[in-house]
């Protein structure tokens, strides 16, 4: 069927009209209306999946980038028990959440450390607990890999070198890779020592 051929019904229906209606009538062929109409559906479908798909495969990671750490000091580097806390490892807990902030249970979570001076290492990252050692310059560690537990957390420990008054404001990173359902997010944290115990 042509446009020439259209009932009066088609005719009214398109000009919005009931009869009496002398507004211009388009032309338009009835086949061609369908056979677009179909073509349309499949795509207006998938791509109005897309975001879906998209956004339930991201996930938030705390700490993320832009974090700085100053509260840090030099030379806590005798594990995460130790009685002394200004001797004591520091924690580093990496939570992972999704959009809605449910946490993310299985994720796998790697810190890596970066930074060093003339003595080696700046820090040095563990599964927690955190060993006592001679710190990372003697006894380097840059990463650790977790897997969050049902809380959607990662507990890491770092410990820093003991930086003496010349080595001191010292800057490291901990980058922190979450893998999880096949995507990876990556953050990176910075560090900033101006002190050491």
């Amino acid at each position: 069927m042509d446009s020439t051929s259209q009932s009066s019904e088609d005719k009214n229906a398109l000009s919005g009209g009931g009869g009496g209606s002398s507004a211009p009538v388009a032309s338009l062929n009835r086949r061609k209306f369908v056979s677009t109409a179909a073509w349309s559906a499949p795509v207006i479908a998938a791509v109005a999946a897309a975001p879906l798909a998209a956004a339930s495969a991201r996930f938030i990671i705390r700490p993320s980038t832009g974090t700085y750490i100053t509260s840090w000091k030099g030379d806590h580097h005798y594990g995460s028990t130790n009685s002394n806390v200004s001797r004591r490892s520091y924690d580093f807990p990496v939570k992972v959440t999704d959009t809605a902030g449910n946490p993310i249970a299985g994720a796998t979570v790697t810190v890596t450390a970066s930074g060093k001076n003339r003595d080696g290492d700046l820090l040095g990252v563990y599964a927690y607990p955190a060993p006592s050692n001679g710190g990372p310059e003697n006894s380097p560690h840059p990463a650790a890999t977790l897997i969050t537990d049902s809380n959607g957390q990662a507990l890491f420990a770092v410990n820093t070198q003991n930086l003496s008054s010349g080595e001191r404001p010292a800057t490291a990173y901990l980058t922190v890779t979450v893998t999880y359902q096949g995507t990876t997010v990556t953050e990176a944290v910075t560090v900033y020592i101006t002190l050491s115990d």
